[in-house]
């Protein structure tokens, strides 16, 4: 097996400071190179080094999500289809980042108001249809 070593970085880190080279104890450990503390390290499309810039990072993934749920919405596929794709491409976007990013109540509310609006928008969803409704499988809905 081969790594990809020329893409790994390494920076120790010890209660929220940045220290020495500390022995690590891997076969790897003179191949990989020292992360320099001003430059960031992407790691699944998150760009981290001793701490993470939150805030850029909420706004990019608020950017790409709504991007991507424009994009399923501008299809022509049936509304089954398009909440499918919406739900296979837009909505991982935000999941992979809520054990990362620190997400607050109001901000995940306002992007949830912002999903009804472009949902309602695209015909996709009625403005006084019962929003719990969205969260429930088709086959528990009555009448679907």
């Amino acid at each position: 097996m081969k790594f990809g070593l020329e893409k790994c970085a390494r920076i120790c880190l010890k209660r929220g400071s940045v220290q020495s080279k500390m022995h690590v104890g891997s076969t790897f450990e003179n191949d990989i190179k020292e992360l320099d503390p001003r430059k960031v390290y992407k790691y699944l499309d998150i760009e981290e080094s001793f701490d993470i810039q939150h805030k850029n990072e909420k706004d990019k993934t608020k950017k790409e999500y709504l991007r991507r749920l424009r994009l399923g919405l501008s299809t022509e596929l049936s509304a089954k289809n398009k909440i499918q794709a919406i739900g296979s491409l837009a909505v991982p976007v935000l999941r992979y980042t809520f054990g990362i990013i620190n997400w607050h109540q109001e901000a995940i509310q306002k992007l949830h108001r912002k999903t009804r609006k472009l949902l309602t928008i695209h015909g996709q969803h009625h403005p006084k249809a019962d929003v719990d409704r969205l969260y429930v499988p088709r086959k528990q809905v009555e009448g679907a």
